[in-house]
């Protein structure tokens, strides 16, 4: 069979429907920045003014200019007659170290920004500027020598007059962040100098600087290898009421904005916002004219492979992460919290109870079927294998020169109690607020006469197999003593899928609360006040719960106004 090739009918056409396909106009900004910094330029200019009366955008480089021709000066005519056949696709990977232009075709995405275009170019074997003339949507262009001169060698960009319709996505400000995330890398490896002035309206001069990630960074993914080439993570923790996402980028640039646009790759770890940051793969293909996205070719399923080699690892990552950050939350949160229903409780009449004064109510182990009470559960013996310990009481609050005494038990992953065996060893922090007597799975607790809250943890071993766990106690004298002892630590739980906002676990006698839902997330971006006003809602919710549940709609939201209008003032 006789193969035959392809050729373009109408190079007219095809040059306009390459022109049209680039259509943002901040990605055509970034196409000729990044063209300075293939010419190694070290300082690069974007000014924004008007011309004329006309907006007009600069971008002037003291970069090694456009290519010299024979003649030694900026070979014009040959970027505007070679399209789509770059010289910079022709060099060998030593050479292409650093540069990322390939396709000879960005020149023309000048069209999404503004009518004309003006490229002045000098290189540094020659003192003559030369210039090339374009039109949008025009074929003919004008070349020659300028008749004035750059001073230094580089580059200088003209686009005017900008389209109306998009100035005010070109703004200093808008260019500057744009440019900081599109390029993070590349500014980074570059070490370039941006500078943007903007001249409409009032004065703007901002250097443009490569955006970093604020979250923790994950250091136990860096780099993959596969066939084709090294995939290298830049993977962050996200900080607390961000919103986080992975970017991909092909040496230094951002060609996907979220990872999760691959369908192959929209599920966790990469969907989860707690997830931040970039991963940089040199040998993925992009689209030529948009620049944007991946070709969906055999380097793109390459890629795909090995992230998902790596979901797992990054899973667990941030399953850590979570609970660390839950801790940490409760820590904060706890203490205010505290203080205020201190003050709430004296002020509501003496009928209400707090969560762990009310007769009848238990702590119940973990494991145990909500709504059933620990003495009616049937506890199971086994010898083991170790899993979890418990302490009562989780949490207390006792008086100076007071004694307590603290047990704890040991479980096994189904839930069925160690009656022998274990070893326990109990510690407490810090040491200055009182004395232990320890009696293996007994702790006897003697407060000094300061007030202070103290941790009492206990170590358990069985065979290999060790754990522990912390009860806190704080220490009041009586004229201080509040009706909140043992406030209830909260328990973070992500269930995006579920309607419910909290809910109490009558097990363990705390509030668990589900980090997934709309109104946390919510609270929880707008900063630590409102989630505290959140979870004080939560709280003041179960309190009315807790004493009213029985006494009827209207009785319960009665109460729910009288503790939230006293809470309201606290927090």
């Amino acid at each position: 069979m006789e193969q035959k090739k392809l050729k373009i009918g109408d190079e007219d056409a095809a040059i306009r429907t390459i022109q049209s396909t680039q259509s943002d106009p901040q990605k055509a900004i970034s196409e000729f920045v990044e063209n300075s910094i293939d010419a190694h330029a070290k300082n690069i200019e974007i000014l924004r003014h008007r011309h004329n009366g006309k907006i007009e955008i600069q971008i002037n480089d003291d970069g090694e200019g456009i290519k010299a021709g024979s003649d030694g000066n900026s070979d014009m005519d040959r970027i505007a007659t070679e399209i789509c056949n770059s010289f910079k696709k022709q060099l060998d990977e030593r050479l292409r170290e650093g540069i990322q232009g390939e396709f000879a075709i960005g020149m023309l995405g000048f069209a999404a920004v503004g009518n004309n275009l003006e490229i002045l170019s000098r290189t540094e074997s020659s003192r003559k500027t030369k210039y090339l003339k374009l039109k949008a949507s025009s074929l003919n262009y004008d070349s020659g020598i300028h008749a004035s001169h750059l001073d230094t060698n580089g580059t200088l960009v003209r686009i005017w007059p900008i389209h109306d319709n998009i100035q005010q996505r070109l703004t200093a400000e808008k260019l500057n962040k744009y440019l900081g995330e599109e390029l993070r890398e590349r500014i980074k490896q570059s070490q370039v100098k941006i500078f943007i002035e903007d001249k409409i309206g009032r004065k703007v001069e901002l250097e443009v600087k490569a955006q970093e990630y604020k979250g923790d960074r994950i250091t136990q993914i860096s780099k993959v290898k596969t066939a084709p080439g090294n995939i290298h993570f830049k993977l962050f923790i996200a900080q607390q009421g961000e919103k986080g996402k992975v970017s991909v980028y092909r040496r230094g640039t951002k060609i996907i904005d979220d990872i999760t646009e691959i369908q192959e790759l929209n599920h966790e770890p990469w969907n989860n916002s707690l997830l931040e940051g970039m991963i940089d793969s040199r040998f993925l293909n992009v689209p030529p004219a948009t620049r944007k996205g991946v070709v969906p070719d055999e380097h793109l399923a390459e890629f795909i492979k090995a992230i998902v080699s790596q979901e797992k690892q990054i899973i667990e990552i941030l399953k850590i992460a979570i609970e660390k950050r839950d801790q940490e939350m409760s820590r904060d949160i706890i203490k205010s919290l505290r203080d205020a229903f201190q003050d709430v409780m004296q002020e509501l009449p003496t009928e209400y109870n707090w969560f762990d004064s009310k007769s009848g109510i238990s702590i119940k182990k973990p494991g145990t079927p909500s709504g059933v009470t620990g003495e009616k559960f049937k506890i199971r013996l086994a010898p083991g294998p170790l899993e979890y310990i418990t302490i009562t009481p989780k949490v207390s609050q006792i008086e100076p020169s007071e004694r307590k005494k603290y047990t704890v038990k040991a479980w096994t992953p189904n839930d069925e109690l160690i009656p022998i065996g274990v070893k326990f060893r109990w510690e407490i922090k810090p040491s200055s607020l009182g004395t232990i007597e320890t009696n293996n799975d007994e702790c006897f607790f003697t407060a000094g006469l300061n007030e202070g809250e103290i941790k009492i943890t206990v170590y358990a071993s069985l065979e290999n197999k060790k754990t522990q766990e912390t009860v806190e106690v704080l220490i009041l004298s009586k004229t201080n003593k509040k009706t909140t002892a043992g406030f209830p630590y909260p328990k973070g739980i992500y269930k995006p899928s579920e309607n419910w906002r909290s809910r109490w676990d009558e097990i363990i006698n705390t509030l668990e609360y589900n980090t997934g839902h709309e109104d946390y997330q919510n609270a929880e971006k707008k900063g630590k006040k409102t989630l505290l006003r959140y979870m004080g809602f939560l709280y003041a919710k179960q309190l009315v719960l807790h004493n009213f549940k029985a006494s009827g709609e209207d009785i319960v939201m009665e109460r729910m106004i009288e503790v939230i209008s006293r809470l309201e003032n606290r927090i």
